[in-house]
């Protein structure tokens, strides 16, 4: 029934309705009817039929209650057999060309110059002895039964969905008694220290008190002998000068004993370190969304091994008309917006690129910057010597914010999970967004450059780390054990090295002028994707981003080298 075909189904910014309004459609409206007029053979809305009934007050108008008679009216075509493009026309065509069904309109305007047109007619001969027009229905009864197989998964997996909700509820709860137990502990730690202090101090008090005491008590004696004595014999009155002087010198002594200290207190100096470790992580754990994709529907691009190919290379010119040498693009990234952050080492510039990668903003760093990662939103950290400085990239212009000094160098950055991963050339470091240091997760001092830069792995499980001086990509687990160590010929002076979300790893190399894809695991070359007789000249980092499946490599060139990928 016509009920049954209203669709929502909106093409630019009009819907198609199972009726449309006639007159409004004459005069290229689309409104959806809500009459229908048995005499004048037309549907009407709301303000339409108003001025119909003024003007035919006999005519008999159907509402919506009465669509059943709508669809029996003589002239009514039938929801079925209506053009989806044009409502008011019947279907009475075919195209060959387009293999779509057409009512006049669609012929007058969209198939004018197709040849392989013919009457529905002509071609429905026979139609009702087809075995496919006859499996019809079975066919949509398979797919109905699809339909209702699906919602019943998705039912289930509406029900799986909160029962999972409940016991990473429960898991939560626990990490949080644990968390609880662990600063009962602390607490009570403190308050022991805190109360054998107080019990020492107390001690101490108590034996000054005592003695002060006792000192009474024997000068007070002292005094009443001693004026006994003062009215007997001098020779009486002799000892007892000279004992009470003894009393008085020892007396004395114990004041000053006492008197060297005015009093006790005891002071409390918080740890800071636990409110700052506490404040950088933001959640228990990472949430991750899990889909378990159908076979038919797996996307060969999910596969992290999957090896791309080179569709084409472009280059775009970065240099700007005040830099004063030649550019060398040591760090590259890629913001939400699309817009992409570069860090030009020679010229001392952090500049923002649009999509088109034309310079639109810039901003100068008081020293030579090493290097760039996004953090969140529209913020990135440029290194710069032994600093990391934030900075904000809103509506098309660069502003610092604020930054964090290190007692080494800061060369590399990569962010993940709320933590900051910082090289200073043969060691990685992990710190907090405040720049407390948290560990040092890997180090080697054989050379200079073993830790060139690193990369994050999306699920953070994984890092790798360029190794300039020995050629090497190294892979490590998160607690800085090596998983793996690659070489290769096309690996000279590996410099940047970029992991995608699906777990795709790219690496440039400064001397070979390379770009090489690895498997990732870190084992092994999967391609090499670019050389310098594409365009590379000393490559010093790259990104991959995902919305044009493009890898951006910067170097020692005034031009971004952009290499699309299949």
């Amino acid at each position: 029934m016509a009920s049954n075909f209203e669709s929502s189904i909106q093409r630019g910014c009009d819907f198609i309705h199972d009726f449309s309004c006639s007159p409004c459609e004459e005069n290229g409206f689309n409104t959806e009817a809500h009459h229908y007029c048995t005499q004048c053979t037309k549907y009407y809305c709301q303000n339409c039929v108003s001025k119909h009934n003024v003007l035919y007050q006999k005519h008999a108008v159907l509402g919506r209650k009465e669509v059943k008679k709508w669809e029996a009216a003589p002239g009514v075509v039938d929801a079925l057999e209506r053009c989806g493009m044009h409502p008011g026309e019947a279907l009475k065509l075919v195209c060959g060309d387009h293999d779509q069904l057409c009512c006049s309109v669609c012929v007058a305007i969209d198939h004018r110059q197709c040849s392989k047109i013919q009457h529905i007619p002509d071609v429905a001969k026979g139609v009702q002895r087809n075995i496919e027009f006859q499996q019809i229905p079975k066919k949509i009864a398979e797919v109905q039964k699809q339909f209702e197989k699906m919602k019943e998964a998705r039912l289930k997996n509406t029900t799986s969905l909160k029962k999972t909700r409940a016991a990473i509820s429960d898991e939560i709860k626990t990490i949080r008694k644990r968390i609880n137990e662990i600063l009962d502990k602390i607490e009570k730690t403190t308050l022991q220290d805190l109360d054998g202090m107080i019990a020492e101090l107390e001690k101490k008090l108590k034996k000054d008190i005592e003695t002060c005491d006792k000192m009474t008590i024997e000068l007070q004696n002292m005094i009443a002998a001693f004026q006994t004595k003062a009215k007997s014999s001098e020779s009486k009155s002799y000892i007892a000068y000279r004992k009470s002087q003894d009393m008085i010198s020892q007396a004395n002594d114990h004041l000053r004993g006492i008197s060297t200290i005015e009093c006790y207190n005891v002071t409390f100096q918080a740890n800071n370190l636990i409110e700052e470790l506490l404040s950088a992580v933001k959640t228990f754990g990472e949430i991750e969304e899990q889909t378990v994709m159908t076979k038919q529907r797996e996307d060969p691009l999910s596969d992290p091994n999957h090896v791309f190919s080179v569709a084409e290379y472009k280059e775009y010119n970065v240099k700007m008309s005040d830099d004063k040498d030649q550019c060398a693009i040591r760090g590259v990234c890629e913001m939400p917006s699309g817009e992409f952050v570069i860090v030009d080492w020679n010229n001392c510039k952090v500049k923002l690129l649009d999509k088109e990668y034309r310079v639109i903003d810039h901003c100068d760093v008081p020293g030579d910057p090493w290097d760039v990662c996004h953090i969140d939103g529209n913020e990135v950290a440029v290194c710069v010597d032994n600093e990391l400085h934030f900075i904000n990239a809103t509506k098309g212009k660069l502003i610092t914010t604020r930054k964090l000094s290190f007692s080494h160098g800061c060369t590399a950055a990569a962010y993940h999970s709320g933590q900051l991963y910082i090289s200073c050339g043969f060691a990685l470091y992990v710190y907090t967004m405040s720049g407390q240091k948290v560990k040092m997760l890997y180090e080697d001092k054989s050379g200079d450059r073993t830790v060139e830069k690193c990369a994050i792995s999306n699920d953070g499980k994984t890092i790798y780390i360029t190794n300039y001086d020995k050629n090497q990509l190294i892979t490590l687990d998160n607690n800085g054990n090596k998983l793996a160590l690659l070489t290769d010929p096309d690996m000279e002076n590996p410099a940047g090295v970029h992991v995608t979300p699906a777990g795709h790893v790219f690496v440039c190399c400064y001397d070979s002028d390379t770009v090489l894809q690895v498997d990732k695991d870190g084992k092994k070359k999967l391609a090499t994707l670019a050389r310098k007789e594409d365009g590379l000249y000393g490559p010093r980092d790259l990104f991959f981003s995902s919305s044009t499946s493009s890898l951006i490599v910067g170097g020692y060139k005034d031009t971004l080298v952009v290499i699309k990928l299949n």
